[in-house]
């Protein structure tokens, strides 16, 4: 296989490993610790691959500019946001699902752009976004019931909802990332693409430390006395972003995000052998629904 090929297959599988890590630690830690240990403690690792990739590649650090500022606080507040909604999920879903409505923001980013940037739909698309709504129908319901009216009250529940909040914060985020990285001049794209990362995880830590303080004393308590795993959360985390980047830089990113969708099959076995959870037909019918639908619309683009 191509180097591309394996550096994307190690991104999605150090970013289940951190999604698992905060699955597990969110009774511990609360909603908002398990969120923010990926930020804190992610700041070491994300500094040193980026102090790395100037030395090793002989560039100097990007001159930063207030278009850059702006779209990097947008897609890190929208990725905090994102990343406590999804902690939020696992108190009503399984590991799995969790994830898979994560997922959902490559269909809602390319619905919004249709809708808001007048991008023509066509037919492979349109019909990308029937399986995948059809499958969000499938990951809502409760058990293996499926009658209309266990789609209507399934459709309106909290946990869909809140599925569905982080899959379009999460479509923000990565939108905001990208013209944040698109509007430095200086650097080939992975210098560039780890400054925003490096700088941004300072930016999101510091506030998730400020909101711990004020609000939730005892879960930032919790963060700092379980270090180990937080240490953990970050490093995953620290290695699932430079190893995205590395992937896009090597290789064009519909590819590398069809990849990506591996991060499905690795969530399923965490879902069954380490967290010992069930999945019913119902959610696996839905799950890979999502992900033929979501590799429509990557091989649309």
């Amino acid at each position: 296989m191509q180097l591309w090929i394996w550096i994307t297959l190690l991104a999605a599988t150090s970013q289940n490993i951190r999604t698992a890590i905060q699955s597990h630690m969110k009774d511990s830690l609360g909603d908002y610790g398990a969120s923010a240990i990926r930020f804190i403690y992610a700041i070491p690792f994300a500094w040193i691959w980026f102090l790395c990739v100037i030395r090793f590649t002989d560039q100097s650090f990007p001159s930063l500019n207030l278009e850059f500022v702006f779209f990097l606080a947008v897609g890190g507040l929208a990725q905090i946001i994102f990343t406590v909604l999804l902690v939020k999920l696992f108190s009503f879903k399984n590991f799995v699902v969790g994830v898979a409505f994560s997922k959902t923001e490559v269909l809602l980013a390319a619905l919004m752009e249709s809708i808001f940037l007048s991008v023509a739909i066509n037919l492979q698309f349109g019909f990308a976004i029937l399986i995948g709504t059809i499958a969000v129908i499938m990951l809502s319901l409760r058990g293996n019931l499926f009658s209309l009216s266990e789609v209507k009250v399934s459709l309106r529940s909290q946990s869909t909802i809140i599925g569905l909040l982080a899959g379009f914060t999460l479509s923000i985020s990565v939108v905001a990332f990208r013209a944040a990285i698109n509007s430095l001049d200086d650097g080939d794209s992975l210098l560039r693409a780890s400054a925003a990362g490096a700088i941004g995880v300072v930016g999101q830590a510091l506030v998730m430390l400020v909101y711990l303080a004020m609000k939730r004393r005892a879960e930032l308590q919790a963060v700092f006395r379980l270090w180990k795993f937080g240490i953990a959360a970050g490093f995953f985390a620290a290695i699932s972003t430079a190893a995205w980047f590395i992937a896009f830089a090597l290789h064009t990113a519909a590819p590398v995000r069809a990849i990506g969708q591996f991060e499905l099959l690795i969530s399923i076995g965490i879902t069954l052998f380490i967290f010992r959870q069930k999945i019913s037909k119902v959610e696996l019918v839905g799950i890979f629904l999502l992900a033929a639908s979501i590799l429509l619309v990557i091989l649309n683009s």
